[in-house]
């Protein structure tokens, strides 16, 4: 009975924050928790097919988008779609999209790391996706072992659960160890083995020597999410055909290599949150656009930013237009960039970043095209713009 009456007074509480136009991804979820505090070991029953939790440091919003979108071509799924993964956004979505008398084929679950284990004290799930662990948010996850021992314990207290790993990751293989495991690589011959080829605006995967897919996403680091959903999908009894056109009719979560057109200006939004991620995604930059960084230090940022100094900005050197740094550490981005050898004139600082776009869309010619790194809260507000 707590379990219907949490659904019920959750409902409600979503409808009441709709009409007075407040926005809130979570909050729905904490009220059903607050009621019944195992509301989520109830949700099992409601998917009929596969539970599957993506999980790791980077690419988990990519990969579960690109599962929920194959396995939405075979039946009704429940997603958390705007990227809520700690506990009560992950209850949220249960919440929200849950009726007594319907049922769900699937559900393709993003997972914070560190929430991992509290979903696996109520839920059994079938499939867990581990796409890298490095080193993320020393504040909130600490040194990468305790990211690792932290999913290894959550993956002890789930005896039934297969296992999608990366073979390339030396610590993600480990997790296999003892347990029913496939994997996915590029780099190491294993169970769903690829070559990709990366061109400008897509990249192609040859998965098994078998199976070609075109995938409209940029950067090798978007190859191995992609991978990893193929990988799942195939593991779930999908064909290549039904796989293939999914994944021609993909689009990408907002700021997630999105590209999308801002006062006629062609813009590449990629989020960037820790050092590898953040690498990764300075390599497909183009330094002849105009460069938006934008880094907040709320919660869900990380409140320490000190892993700009490992992250390799001297990539941007070189760039040919200016580089505007905003949001509350914009002076932090200013002054790594600074040492990184940007030259100073180059650099401009407007920590209101809906001015910061303004400033930049309106100063450059209708041709030239865009670029904006932001952190996760940034891109948060920029969503609602």
């Amino acid at each position: 009975m707590r379990f219907y009456l949490a659904l019920f007074i959750s409902k409600l509480s979503y409808i009441v924050l709709k009409i007075l136009r407040r926005h809130a991804t979570s909050f729905a979820g904490y009220v059903a928790l607050k009621i019944c505090p195992d509301f989520m070991k109830y949700t099992r029953k409601y998917i009929r097919k596969s539970f599957i939790n993506v999980t790791g440091t980077n690419g988990k919003t990519t990969t579960s988008g690109l599962l929920a979108h194959i396995f939405e071509s075979s039946g009704k799924i429940i997603h958390n779609v705007k990227g809520a993964n700690m506990l009560t956004g992950i209850a949220n979505v249960f919440a929200l999209n849950i009726c007594p008398f319907k049922k769900y084929d699937y559900a393709v679950i993003e997972t914070d790391e560190a929430y991992l284990t509290k979903v696996y004290d109520d839920v059994n799930a079938d499939y867990l996706v581990v796409t890298n662990l490095f080193q993320d948010q020393l504040d909130r996850y600490g040194e990468i072992d305790f990211t690792f021992k932290t999913i290894q314990e959550a993956i002890s207290k789930n005896s039934n659960l297969k296992l999608i790993l990366n073979a390339d990751d030396p610590l993600v293989a480990q997790f296999g160890t003892n347990n029913n495991a496939v994997y996915f690589g590029f780099e190491k011959k294993c169970d769903y083995f690829a070559k990709v080829t990366i061109h400008d605006e897509y990249f192609e995967l040859f998965v098994n020597e078998k199976y070609h897919f075109n995938v409209k996403l940029v950067g090798a680091y978007n190859a191995y999410n992609a991978l990893a959903a193929i990988a799942t999908a195939f593991e779930n009894g999908f064909s290549y055909e039904a796989i293939q056109a999914a994944l021609g009719t993909y689009h990408t979560a907002f700021g997630r290599a999105e590209c999308r057109v801002i006062n006629g200006h062609k813009t590449l939004i990629q989020l960037i949150k820790n050092p590898a991620g953040a690498n990764e995604v300075l390599k497909t930059i183009d330094t002849n656009s105009n460069i938006i960084i934008a880094m907040n230090d709320e919660y869900a940022d990380g409140r320490d930013v000190s892993w700009l100094w490992e992250t390799n900005f001297d990539c941007l050197k070189n760039v040919t237009k200016s580089i505007t740094v905003s949001g509350s550490r914009a002076y932090d981005i200013a002054t790594r960039l600074k040492y990184a050898g940007v030259p100073i004139d180059k650099i401009i600082v407007e920590l209101d970043i809906k001015k910061a776009i303004k400033l930049v869309t309106n100063r450059i010619p209708a041709d030239e095209k865009i670029t904006i790194l932001p952190s996760y809260t940034v891109l948060l507000k920029m969503s609602k713009y």
